[in-house]
């Protein structure tokens, strides 16, 4: 009976991140992750779709219906198709009042009507940034902005690790493995906030 019991631990290890939604082209596509990583969730948002973090025990319970993930050594993440009633399921149990989940999505994503996303709001918060500035006056540590690499390369998105008066340090985005950088508050972009940035 000893043996049966060690068998059965490692099937009970809960997923740490889930995925789906309508994509860029109008397909439901899903897939649960054993850890949450970062290049997933951009992967997922780069495809409008919608990366759940903390999942409630509803959420989690129906999100087990959803196809194994991979993420790629190249940092792109395989989803797959899903069934509409499935993708359809796991929205209704986000729209649910006392639903505890969190996930990471878009304001508006493509297809969706902006009425519907504002009667039946998502918690969201963003990833990897803790928000997008509405002024240079309001850039500070973990804000999101763009920087201009050259007249080729064009600009990035950077996140602000330094501020000091009106120098910023900097690290792109998607390449956190590249080297530090300065710039002048007055050199880098806004990213619009949308309307929601209204409210608050």
């Amino acid at each position: 009976m000893g043996k049966q019991q060690q068998d059965k631990k490692p099937a009970v290890a809960p997923d740490k991140l889930f995925v789906f939604g309508m994509d860029d082209k109008g397909k439901p596509r899903g897939a649960r992750f054993a850890q949450h990583n970062d290049r997933v969730v951009n992967a997922a948002l780069d495809l409008s779709l919608n990366a759940v973090k903390v999942a409630s025990p509803a959420f989690a319970e129906t999100a087990k219906k959803l196809p194994e993930g991979r993420l790629y050594a190249s940092g792109k993440a395989f989803i797959p198709n899903i069934k509409q009633s499935l993708h359809d399921e796991l929205v209704s149990i986000l729209r649910q009042p006392g639903d505890t989940s969190e996930a990471y999505k878009l304001t508006h994503p493509p297809g969706q009507p902006p009425n519907d996303a504002s009667e039946a709001p998502v918690r969201c918060v963003s990833p990897i940034t803790s928000g997008l500035p509405r002024s240079w006056d309001a850039i500070d540590i973990g804000h999101m902005v763009l920087a201009h690499e050259s007249p080729d390369d064009g600009w990035w998105e950077a996140l602000v690790i330094k501020r000091e008066d009106d120098i910023l340090t900097m690290r792109y985005r998607d390449a956190p493995k590249l080297p530090t950088f300065i710039r002048h508050v007055t050199t880098v972009a806004l990213v619009n906030p949308g309307p929601l940035a209204e409210q608050t």
